[in-house]
């Protein structure tokens, strides 16, 4: 079979499972209609908001956890017994970077387990395990111990493709527009929500004595705010288990067959006839999916908006922490707290009114559009320096405020630019082959972007402390930017190459 052939036969899978399973020798012509139809219905109707609600909510769990942590990390590896010559920071580094490479390793394996066993089954084993290596980092004494839960921590949390593909299966072309932002939303609060836990329960026996003064408490200071985030992690995983229903449209339509035969039988007695199972139609292989042209520019696509993100965040935090003759703002650890609390709210606010735009106008346009404010994001970023330079750092009132809004403009652009994500989930909905592969190709996609945002930030950090070095300092130290503002125009190519396979 040619290659050309191979695809079609992907692209048209749908159809024919369809007509397999639904067509079945040994149903009732009566019933087989009444099933089509219920298809149709809900093809049709509204959102389910109880079921997205609830999946918005496992989803919240996953940034609670990764993040809650951040406000006491660097304070709980200092006391641990560490070797001396390296600061702490490093330390702190290799816990990230163990989180990441867990996400890494499995977020695939997850996805693809879900087109074989379920949605429901997968995000139910992984809420579970999440929940239980959250609440026992909290008691790690040693820096070994610690490295290898914040793994596990990102080992569990690959089942994120699972959730993608049931907001998908849970939304339709008239209205997944609303349903994936919303989803996307749910991110950026629980990167507000998380880091908030983390700092309000961490040493609950020095902050919070009149009930926590125990010498418990006092052993495992760290202890209460992975506590906290369990409890939302047990409350999400009962609503996987007695409340999420099963999206899988193969294990979907074999739930309601064998509820629609259980019903006939207590009616009638079985006719003596031969019947035949419905089967479940095997997900495609990976090098199928990966054979698909529109596949593979979602998941380069994914790759170079992941990388940027994960960039910016960085970059952002190192320029504002550097002295302002070495190219940044000089800003103390509170003013770059509170500056990072403005990127998250106004993340929340923009994905919020998403929907309005994609409702508005072609998801792929939004998509270039939001995918193409990244060189003007990274081009603005001298600018800041430039502004706290003419300013100086005993600032008049009129130039902190100068300052100020010159970096909200900038935090604003660069949410707007982390709108792709939500909207790179949609247009991987679509341009999935058949409904059996969804959960792989949503991981296939989720391990790209994860991957570049993972190689995002060592690069941008070495860039921006090569520049500001005398060897690096041409352009005054700013070559990075023009560096990045290269790599930001090929991801707008990127986004036009996903264009060109629009159906």
């Amino acid at each position: 079979m040619s290659s050309d052939e191979e695809q079609a036969g992907l692209r048209h899978r749908d159809l024919d499972t369809i007509l397999s399973d639904e067509m079945d020798e040994g149903t009732p012509l009566l019933s087989q209609v009444e099933d089509s139809l219920h298809e149709v219905h809900e093809k049709e109707s509204r959102l389910p908001i109880a079921q997205l609600v609830t999946v918005y909510l496992i989803k919240l769990t996953i940034p609670v956890v990764s993040f809650q942590a951040q406000p006491y990390i660097n304070k709980m590896v200092s006391e641990m017994d560490l070797p001396t010559g390296r600061p702490v920071g490093y330390y702190t580094g290799l816990l990230g970077f163990a989180h990441s490479l867990g996400q890494i390793l499995t977020v695939f394996p997850w996805g693809r387990l879900s087109d074989w066993f379920g949605r429901k089954k997968i995000i139910a084993y992984g809420i579970f395990s999440l929940t239980l290596v959250t609440i026992v980092f909290g008691l790690s004494k040693t820096f070994v111990k610690a490295a290898l839960i914040r793994f596990l921590i990102g080992v569990f949390s690959g089942f994120i493709g699972a959730i993608h593909s049931v907001v998908g299966e849970l939304s339709d072309g008239n209205n997944q527009s609303t349903a994936f932002p919303l989803y996307d939303s749910i991110s950026a609060l629980g990167f507000i929500v998380g880091p908030l836990l983390g700092g309000a329960f961490a040493d609950p026996a020095t902050e919070l004595p009149r009930w926590f003064n125990t010498p418990f408490w006092r052993k495992y200071p760290y202890a209460l705010p992975g506590f906290v985030s369990g409890l939302l992690g047990i409350g999400s995983f009962l609503l996987t288990v007695f409340y999420l229903k099963e999206t899988h449209p193969g294990l979907a339509r074999k739930t309601r067959a064998a509820s629609r035969a259980s019903s006939r039988h207590r009616i009638v007695s079985p006719s003596p006839g031969p019947s035949r199972a419905i089967t479940q139609e095997a997900p495609p292989s990976i090098p199928s999916l990966l054979s698909l042209p529109e596949i593979r520019a979602i998941c380069v696509s994914q790759w170079v908006i992941g990388f940027l993100a994960g960039s910016f965040n960085s970059v952002f935090v190192l320029l504002a922490y550097t002295p302002i003759e070495q190219g940044g703002l000089g800003m103390p650890p509170l003013r770059i707290a509170f500056a990072l609390s403005i990127m998250g709210f106004v993340s929340i606010g923009l994905k919020a009114s998403l929907p309005i735009f994609l409702r508005r106008y072609d998801t792929l346009s939004v998509y270039r559009f939001t995918v193409g404010m990244n060189p003007v994001t990274f081009a603005l970023l001298p600018v800041l320096n430039i502004i706290a330079q003419a300013t100086g750092p005993d600032r008049s009132a009129a130039g902190e405020a100068l300052l100020w809004v010159a970096i909200s403009i900038v935090l604003f652009m660069s949410r707007i630019n982390t709108l792709a994500f939500g909207i790179i989930m949609i247009l991987t909905k679509d341009h999935t082959p058949t409904s059996t592969a969804l959960g792989t190709t949503n991981s296939i996609s989720e391990l790209a972007q994860m991957i570049g945002g993972s190689i995002g930030v060592p690069v941008v950090s070495s860039l921006f402390s090569w520049s500001t070095t005398t060897a690096g300092s041409i352009l005054g130290g700013h070559l990075w930017i023009v560096v990045y503002v290269v790599i930001a125009f090929a991801g707008e190519f990127s986004a036009r190459r996903i264009a060109k396979y629009r159906h």
